[in-house]
């Protein structure tokens, strides 16, 4: 493998922990308004959850026991100006252009983009685009920029399985990304990554913090901290109830509608799901 090459797999390995990000990962929200104090995403869904009346109990499937509850720092959405909000505007339309660029897995893959770890419930199946494995510089968000994602995400690993997102990452460790200041990048820590045949994939998912003793077992790498990245759901359909840039997205479900994940993720093996009704294969 050439050393311009081995650079560029090195940087998209950052994007194997896009395929399931966990309390390994640590936010870099932009900075928000001293006169106001947003409330806790967790907190949010709670209220959310007494919506049916008091006391009430709603099940969620099991979403909030996706990351611990924790969703990187993501809270209630801070305040916009209307030009930001005008610019933004038209940033997502573009966003959503390209993500149906490839509205199918099948379409994915004709491109040659190459999946990258299992699917997890909230998260989807990322596909990569290794040329856009650079990223952004940390400015803000050009077109150019958002035409050229890191990955597209999907909601399966069928090759009818359809667009749900965009994933980015920038090489910077305070990037401006997108107008406003909700946009809210993370990293990852301890994923254990395998370089194979030109392709890096995490075969213990990136939910997990792995050991060396774990990673040596599959053979992998083990990389210590990702670059900044963000998810963004602008598909039609798929747009998250958490918000256009949440990590999670609670439309990203199991086969079964449930978010039920395996308990231990290095009992995976070939699996291309990390979801405990294992139908994706």
């Amino acid at each position: 493998m050439s050393n311009s090459r081995s650079l560029v797999i090195s940087l998209a390995a950052g994007a194997m922990a896009l395929a399931a990000c966990g309390s390994n990962a640590a936010a870099t929200p932009k900075a928000a308004p001293t006169t106001q104090k947003a409330p806790s995403s967790t907190a949010a869904a709670h209220d959310m959850a007494k919506m049916g009346g008091t006391g009430t109990k709603v099940d969620d499937r099991g979403f909030s026991k996706l990351e611990n509850g924790m969703e990187h720092g993501h809270a209630f959405p801070l305040p916009i100006s209307k030009a930001d909000r005008i610019k933004l505007a038209h940033q997502l339309v573009v966003a959503r252009t390209t993500a149906l660029r490839y509205p199918t897995v099948k379409d994915a893959l004709a491109a040659g983009l190459h999946r990258a770890g299992p699917f997890s419930p909230g998260l989807g199946a990322h596909y990569i685009d290794y040329s856009s494995a650079g990223g952004n510089n940390g400015s803000p968000m050009t077109d150019k920029d958002i035409e050229h994602p890191l990955a597209w995400i999907y909601e399966g690993t069928h090759p009818d399985s359809r667009v749900v997102g965009l994933f980015y990452t920038t090489s910077s460790d305070t990037p401006e990304g997108f107008a406003g200041p909700n946009d809210t990048w993370h990293e990852h820590h301890d994923i254990c990554i395998v370089n194979s045949g030109g392709s890096v994939d995490t075969p213990l998912g990136a939910d997990h913090s792995a050991t060396k003793a774990e990673c040596d077992a599959v053979k992998g790498q083990m990389l210590k901290q990702t670059s900044k990245l963000l998810h963004v759901w602008v598909v039609p359909a798929y747009e998250s109830p958490e918000g256009v840039f949440s990590h999670l997205s609670s439309t990203v479900t199991c086969d079964d509608g449930s978010y039920n994940m395996i308990a231990d993720v290095t009992k995976v093996g070939t699996k291309q799901t990390l979801c405990i009704d294992g139908s994706e294969g």
